[in-house]
């Protein structure tokens, strides 16, 4: 009897498991781009690093900056993580 139980209790673990793995399966959001499909965070990037090279010139005139390897990598995470959460919540 616990060995039928058992057999139950690994199908229902592996059965639950796959369906658990099988949630994020759905359409990607993407952008056709002249015929070619590409990712929406590649856009949400590419648009964080131009927002970020216009904020480095507006914080260029009114703050000095001390670590700058640091600030803009962080602001352009800043602005493509908005992005994302804005355009696709």
């Amino acid at each position: 009897m616990s060995a039928n139980r058992d057999v139950r209790l690994r199908y229902g673990f592996l059965l639950s498991t796959l369906s658990l793995s099988l949630t994020g399966c759905g359409r990607a959001p993407s952008f056709d781009i002249l015929g070619s499909f590409f990712p929406a965070w590649l856009v949400c990037f590419v648009v964080a690093i131009l927002l970020t090279v216009l904020s480095r010139e507006l914080l260029r005139r009114y703050v000095e900056i001390v670590w700058p390897i640091v600030t803009y990598p962080s602001l352009t995470a800043l602005f493509a993580f908005g992005l994302w959460l804005t355009l696709f919540r």
